[in-house]
């Protein structure tokens, strides 16, 4: 089975996929990944009767997202693959919240929190490429929206949320937000599925400053993949 790990954020969730049947977990990690991360694999192992010698292949959201919570994820995940040599795949943060709206064929304006008042966000058409991630201060970010005029989704405050309605932009609501582990594990097995993996070596998480992403051959890939 296929396990995925997503510690992009300080909601943080995990899944299992055998290609058939789906198991997750996702709860509000907060700073603790460090610590509640490996029970919680445990956990979700011994709820569905496995063990961790029954995982064939790992997932991990890459970014963007925390530094702390993204470097957590890349380094349990290279931890796993590297002692049992197996296959790991890397998957675009936001590319995991979009999947269930751009798979409905809705176009959405994804978004996560960088903290200190700004955000992450980009573009995930429902056809063609997703956008290169940009950071922005929220108060740019409202703006944006606006002239998009896309489906908002993604870790928002309610006060960030009420900013969003107040100017007429679409906003998903907090529960059709959260970002699925079982997605990113969907995602991840159609690649493992292809053959398509990445080098455990070379495989960083994706952090955003400013305007752009600073590792340019993820969003490459991501950008195929889209």
């Amino acid at each position: 089975m296929l396990l995925a790990l997503d510690t992009s954020t300080e909601t943080a969730g995990i899944a299992l996929h055998d290609g058939e049947r789906l198991a997750e977990s996702v709860w509000p990690a907060g700073r603790t990944q460090t610590t509640s991360v490996l029970p919680e694999i445990d956990a979700l192992l011994a709820r569905c009767g496995s063990s961790i010698e029954d995982v064939g292949a790992v997932a991990v959201a890459i970014g963007p997202g925390t530094f702390t919570g993204l470097r957590v994820g890349l380094s349990i995940a290279k931890g796993l693959v590297l002692a049992r040599d197996l296959p790991v795949i890397g998957v675009p943060t936001l590319a995991i919240a979009a999947a269930p709206f751009v798979q409905a064929e809705v176009s959405v304006l994804a978004v996560l929190p960088a903290g200190r008042g700004r955000v992450v966000s980009a573009r995930v058409p429902a056809q063609g490429r997703m956008d290169d991630p940009a950071n922005m201060a929220f108060a740019d970010f409202v703006a944006h929206a606006e002239v998009e005029g896309l489906l908002v989704l993604g870790e928002l405050s309610a006060e960030q949320r009420a900013a969003l309605t107040d100017r007429g932009v679409r906003v998903a609501s907090a529960g059709a937000s959260v970002r699925r582990p079982a997605v990113l594990a969907e995602l991840a097995m159609a690649r493992w599925a292809a053959g398509e993996t990445d080098d455990p070596a070379t495989l960083e998480p994706l952090y955003v400053h400013g305007v752009q992403a600073t590792t340019k051959p993820v969003v490459d890939r991501l950008r195929r993949s889209s």
